[in-house]
């Protein structure tokens, strides 16, 4: 069941509440972007990397944050709005930002609005667990994704991932494999690829024009921290095949192993890992604020 509320420019109000006009930007020309968080432990663990990746999409995208926006704001806009929704413990918050309505595809104000929604998170319990079972994927050929300034944003102009996703739906698995337009392996419809091939970590770099996720940097440092070799590199789509573990990260479900790819199965030993040592990190940064 959705919650019962949302929160546009820290104004809580129903979530049936009409919110746009037909001159909406985002709506018109897809003009805007949006980032999505976990809630754990009644907690933001990492309020600071989703915020600043918004600072950095809003100056990509020229457009101007409120005076006065900051990561505690957003944290505490966040709760609150969990608290008035009753969710207690696991959540997901999405944050939609876009332009101000006017103009055509000029615009004639660069200020933007922001809504806020928070819903439960039926994952299972507290913190971040890995599925029992390994997915199922498949490469979606049928349209690549651009390499350029505006492929790591979580753009409004989702029609990409649309498709991707009916394409998986349509063929029963788990998740489609993106591929870019110099058809290297880019990305999953809604997380970052990783693959271990020999023990070491492989993932496409941000150069190969897939999103600059916050748990992808997160995973980055902690299998440094863990004395796993990682590479940014191009992969090719037969680097699936060669793996021995593939996995997908994302803000929401942490980390996630694939099972099956074509008539190839697959290990998890790395996934379990750095999912361990990602709650081990999680916990650290709760006694750090704490203390």
């Amino acid at each position: 069941m959705s919650a019962g509320f949302i929160s546009i420019n820290n104004q809580i109000i129903s979530r049936e509440t009409p919110l746009f006009t037909v001159g909406n930007r985002s709506f018109r020309y897809g003009d805007g972007f949006f980032e999505s968080m976990r809630i754990t432990g009644a907690d933001l663990p990492f309020i600071k990397n989703h915020f600043q990746r918004i600072v950095d999409t809003a100056a990509t995208l020229e457009l101007l944050l409120p005076h006065g926006f900051t990561a505690d704001q957003l944290k505490e806009n966040v709760l609150q709005l969990a608290e008035k929704n009753g969710i207690k413990g696991e959540g997901r918050a999405r944050v939609n930002l876009y332009r101000n309505d006017g103009g055509l595809y000029a615009p004639i104000d660069n200020s933007c609005s922001i809504v806020i929604d928070v819903t439960a998170y039926e994952g299972g319990g507290l913190g971040y667990e890995l599925n029992s079972r390994g997915l199922k994927i498949e490469l979606y050929q049928k349209i690549k994704k651009p390499c350029n300034a505006l492929s790591i944003i979580k753009s409004c102009n989702s029609l990409l991932y649309v498709l991707a996703g009916k394409f998986k739906t349509e063929q029963e698995l788990d998740e489609s494999v993106i591929l870019n337009d110099k058809h290297n392996v880019c990305e999953f419809t809604s997380s970052n690829l990783f693959i271990v091939i020999n023990g070491v970590l492989y993932t496409p770099s941000i150069a190969e024009g897939c999103i600059d996720g916050v748990m992808r940097k997160v995973i980055l440092e902690l299998a440094s921290k863990a004395r796993i070799n990682v590479y940014e590199t191009e992969l090719k789509p037969n680097d699936l095949i060669r793996a021995d573990e593939i996995f997908l990260t994302n803000a929401i479900q942490g980390v996630q192993w694939i099972g099956a790819y074509k008539t190839k199965r697959y290990f998890n030993k790395v996934s379990k890992i750095l999912v361990d040592a990602l709650n081990e990190h999680v916990a650290a940064l709760k006694l750090q604020k704490e203390s």
